[in-house]
């Protein structure tokens, strides 16, 4: 008899952030958003699904992927947002025949991450714990990154917050592991998106549904938040709320307390507070 397959989530808290003095500090003060790498093993095989940005909590997935008791035949980068990729190194020392992969996109936006150092010459000064600096390449995958048997499935696919993305779906199981096209109880990151970039996320979003998958898992998720199909919804309805204030052209401030205001659960205020500087909104002195 086949053994199912298991999938365990491995999660980073927040971390506080050294942003600019000038900038108003949200509640909770500037944090980096709490994150989640994901295993999928078999008997004996595991995958790894995007990796963490600091040096600490790099040792420590190692640890955990060590404790597994599984070989790790791949890693598997979902998008080019540096903070799933920048781990690799790190992780790549102590499993060194396993296979990075990523989709051709997702390679293009780290190949122009290792020759122009932009994202880790932003982000370094702003993060208080030392990020991994040494960026590698992933091989282009097959699109199949199956585990004993099991089918797993490595889907490109366009606008999330960023231009193209990629999630991982294990039939199976019935899960999608979603990178950063669905957050989950943490606020969106809306940097550099206007209506038509939001509402191609919508889109994205809308055709991951139609999978009707039972267990989503999103790269930023609250520790407690139940790892279920809500992600995509929720998201989607973000989104659109987002759409719709902003078709108002409020003030940076009256916009961040109507989020504030629709989503109270939500965490990570620095992500919405950021976003909402990025949009071009008047009056970000104004936010209390």
């Amino acid at each position: 008899m086949e053994r199912q397959l298991a999938l365990e989530t491995f999660d980073v808290p927040p971390f506080a952030l050294n942003m600019p003095k000038e900038l108003e500090v949200p509640g909770g003060g500037w944090t980096w958003p709490c994150s989640t790498a994901t295993l999928i093993s078999g008997e004996t095989e595991a995958v790894l699904i995007d990796t963490v940005p600091t040096l600490r909590e790099s040792n420590r997935l190692i640890d955990w992927i060590k404790a597994s008791g599984k070989t790790l035949k791949t890693i598997y980068i979902t998008h080019g947002h540096f903070d799933h990729y920048i781990g690799a190194s790190i992780v790549l020392e102590h499993f060194p025949d396993a296979s990075l992969v990523a989709t051709k996109s997702t390679i293009d936006f780290i190949e122009e991450e290792r020759e122009t150092g932009r994202d880790r010459a932003i982000w370094s000064p702003l993060f208080t714990e030392e990020i991994a600096q040494n960026v590698i390449i992933p091989e282009l995958t097959s699109g199949s990154l199956d585990i004993e048997g099991h089918e797993i499935t490595a889907v490109e696919v366009g606008q999330s917050d960023i231009p193209r993305s990629s999630y991982v779906h294990i039939p199976s199981l019935g899960a999608v592991i979603v990178g950063d096209i669905a957050y989950n109880q943490v606020h969106p990151t809306l940097i550099d998106s206007d209506q038509e970039t939001r509402s191609a996320w919508i889109q994205t979003l809308s055709d991951l549904l139609d999978l009707k998958p039972k267990i989503v898992v999103a790269s930023h998720r609250t520790p407690d938040s139940i790892n279920d199909i809500r992600a995509i919804e929720e998201t989607i309805a973000y989104l659109r709320t987002a759409n719709q204030l902003l078709e108002e052209n409020p003030s940076t401030s009256k916009f961040i307390e109507r989020m504030m205001a629709a989503y109270p659960s939500f965490q990570n205020l620095s992500t919405l507070y950021v976003g909402a500087a990025s949009l071009g909104l008047e009056d970000f002195s104004e936010v209390g």
